[in-house]
């Protein structure tokens, strides 16, 4: 009886592990994201690297079309706290165009930059 019991489990388990193995590729790219962003968190003088990870992880969410929701935001808020206005715009522009969800605050922090907003029908303010 016990070695049923432990056939049955290890029948279980292998596929379970199957199953798992044939798990797609999850929507979005987050690459390093959110350890680099705990790193930065804790030590801000890692925002290089929070950066860069940021980067690494747009560039590959871009190739496949994957791009994490907020990341480009993200991004770009680091471009306008280093005074790089015109590449976050860019940065926010895209974010708004990708995340149709994200329009409304997007457009504020746009316009509020100087930016051109797109509205709801797709022509710009």
């Amino acid at each position: 009886m016990k070695r049923l019991i432990t056939i049955a489990a290890m029948t279980t388990l292998a596929a379970l592990s199957g199953v798992a193995a044939c798990a797609p590729a999850t929507r979005f790219e987050w690459g390093a994201y959110e350890p680099a962003l705990y790193a930065y968190a804790q030590n801000p003088e890692n925002r290089e690297a929070y950066r860069t990870a940021l980067e690494r992880a747009i560039e590959a969410g871009r190739k496949r079309d994957a791009v994490a929701p907020g990341l480009l935001a993200e991004l770009g808020y680091l471009h306008l706290q280093a005074g790089e206005t015109t590449q976050a715009l860019t940065l926010f522009q895209e974010e708004r165009a990708r995340f149709p969800e994200s329009a409304v605050f997007m457009d504020r922090v746009i316009v509020g930059l100087g930016g051109q907003a797109a509205v709801a029908g797709g022509e710009a303010q």
